[in-house]
């Protein structure tokens, strides 16, 4: 019988942050969309839509999942933030050994 391993905090913490940003840019997406396809129009606001909620509640609702976003992804940058460098500078330098200009 094999013992399971720990998992180490960091790499736990990544890899939630990590599906919860997806999550919430799946929401901010898919709230966007139905705020979009809603009718326009005087008084459109007040019209029921998905589950029995108006354009101006799903706006409600759109605007605190794409707070909630940012939050998550500070979070994501925060955590990343060794990696993300490194990316910058092996991008960086891969641009100037090729003499790429953009």
């Amino acid at each position: 019988m094999k013992s399971r391993r720990p998992v180490k905090v960091k790499v736990y913490i990544r890899a939630v942050t990590a599906i919860t940003l997806l999550i919430v840019w799946a929401l901010v997406t898919l709230t966007g969309i139905i705020i979009w396809a809603a009718p326009a129009g005087q008084r459109s606001g007040q019209l029921p839509l998905l589950f029995d909620l108006t354009k101006s509640e799903w706006g409600d609702i759109h605007f605190w999942v794409a707070v909630g976003t940012v939050a998550v992804t500070l979070v994501h940058i925060i955590i990343d933030w060794k990696a993300l460098r490194g990316v910058i500078r092996y991008l960086v330098s891969t641009h100037r050994e090729r003499g790429i200009q953009g």
